[in-house]
């Protein structure tokens, strides 16, 4: 699948949950809710996920099978790689 062919609106609301995950542990982290860092956040994780999705031979797939389903399970894989990424960086004060 090509990156034209996926609404890129529909495919935030896929990642909506996986960004609230980052999003709360960065204010838990480091105690602040910087909005140039969840927009980096956000444009990563969307990134990552189109990525995969572009790998994905659709041809290949179940006739049940949804790429919104798989963006949304993607996003949580990938927002918990970054979790525990930011998790092994140092805390600020």
């Amino acid at each position: 699948m090509h990156q034209d062919e996926i609404d890129t609106s529909e495919l935030r609301v896929c990642l909506r949950l996986a960004l609230d995950f980052i999003t709360a542990h960065r204010i838990a982290h480091d105690g602040t809710y910087d909005v140039g860092k969840i927009t980096t956040n956000r444009d990563t994780l969307e990134q990552r996920v189109l990525l995969a999705l572009t790998e994905t031979d659709f041809s290949a797939m179940p006739a049940n099978w949804s790429w919104k389903q798989a963006a949304h399970e993607i996003a949580i894989r990938v927002a918990l790689a970054m979790v525990e990424n930011e998790k092994s960086r140092p805390q600020s004060s």
